[in-house]
């Protein structure tokens, strides 16, 4: 009687949810076969990020959950044979925000959403013999074309080198005094959900980049308050933002030299603390910086990495100025620079030539490119506003 009472009980507990994503599919990007010690290291794959379907799942091993857009189908399977004592990692490289999931050997589901910026990892310290289905998600729903990512797969530590690939074999960055002019201009951009680098332009005008706060055409972080000399919550002159400019061009989808924005601030601080000017390179400056001479380019910004200090480039290498508005450039920069200034010090003062944007995986490259907005168009695009042809930002009421 009681084992006929205890089926029942079961029969009566919901059924558990059947996971969206099905891991016998063919995957879309093909399957590979790796053994313990494998070279190259890391072994990696280009493939297209996100899916239709939102998913959430919680990680087998930390219980964290993870919330993304996936396809249905693996988009990589991986046949990994054990050998030596090495842990197996896995991360992605890319510039939009992807989630990592991955079903094990044993059937368990792994996932995770930001390691390394908004890059995720999942590593396996004793990683079992079989069958690893991988999809990589994107955290925002696809609006128009699927985002590049970079899967590697490696037995060192994970992200082992993307450091030095980022900065160019050695970190050059400085701690920078944020009381002290120019440091003075540059200030911590404040969102709704996120944060960037910013540079007075005027009295109460900042430029920085538009990805800051739009992508594929929606507007994803209001922006908020604009901290001129910030470090470590301190700042030498603040201001709430009361507006912003974006290229047309950015909201369109047209990517290209157009990642640049302009905010526009309650409070007159440029006049507190200084403010930059902005425009292209001289036909002189440039010729000689092509040369392999010229100006100094100076970089400043809030990298993820220093919690909330005032990092930067002093001398960075100059690489070219592209048909397209792009200035590419070997300034050592990560997620928090965006928006930051690329500038030189003339007879006039300061002048932005370039507005960083982004890094661009090159896995087959000793080192990846850095990509910021060429000042020219940036300049253009100021002269064309009007009175009034900004955004407002919203008022938040509260009771």
């Amino acid at each position: 009687m009681t084992r006929i009472l205890l089926i029942a009980a079961i029969a009566l507990l919901p059924a558990a949810q059947a996971p969206a994503q099905d891991f016998s599919l063919t995957p879309t990007f093909g399957d590979i076969s790796l053994q313990s010690g494998f070279v190259p290291d890391p072994n990696w794959i280009r493939l297209l990020a996100g899916g239709d379907i939102q998913s959430e799942y919680p990680d087998a091993n930390t219980g964290g959950r993870c919330v993304g857009y996936f396809a249905d189908a693996p988009d990589l399977r991986v046949h990994y044979q054990t050998g030596d004592t090495f842990p197996l990692n896995f991360f992605v490289d890319s510039g939009d925000d992807t989630v990592l999931l991955i079903n094990t050997p044993d059937g368990a589901w792994h996932c995770n959403d930001d390691t390394s910026g908004l890059n995720p990892a999942l590593s396996f310290e004793q990683p079992l013999e079989g069958q690893y289905d991988i999809w990589v998600g994107t955290y925002n729903p696809i609006l128009d074309d699927y985002p590049t990512a970079t899967l590697n797969i490696t037995e060192l530590e994970a992200f082992s080198g993307q450091f030095e690939r980022a900065f160019f074999g050695e970190d050059d960055r400085v701690v920078l005094d944020p009381t002290e002019a120019p440091w003075t201009m540059i200030g911590f951009v404040d969102l709704s959900a996120a944060s960037c680098t910013g540079t007075l332009i005027g009295p109460a005008t900042v430029l920085t980049s538009a990805h800051c706060i739009a992508n594929n055409g929606q507007i994803e972080n209001q922006p908020v308050e604009f901290l001129a000399g910030f470090t470590q919550g301190n700042a030498v002159a603040r201001s709430a933002i009361t507006g912003y400019h974006l290229p047309q061009g950015w909201l369109a989808g047209e990517q290209e030299g157009t990642d640049y924005a302009f905010l526009f601030l309650a409070e007159p601080i440029g006049n507190q603390v200084g403010f930059m000017d902005f425009g292209a390179l001289s036909a002189l400056e440039r010729s000689a910086l092509e040369g392999g001479t010229g100006p100094d380019i100076l970089q400043a910004g809030y990298s993820f990495d220093q919690d909330g200090v005032l990092t930067g480039n002093l001398a960075c290498p100059f690489v070219e100025v592209t048909d397209d508005n792009l200035l590419i450039h070997e300034c050592d920069t990560l997620q928090g620079d965006s928006g930051s200034p690329l500038f030189i010090e003339d007879g006039a003062g300061y002048r932005i030539v370039g507005v960083e944007s982004r890094t661009d995986a090159q896995p087959d490259q000793p080192y990846d490119r850095n990509v910021a907005v060429y000042a020219e168009d940036i300049a253009a695009e100021f002269e064309t506003l009007t009175p009034g042809a900004t955004t407002q930002v919203p008022v938040t009421v509260t009771k």
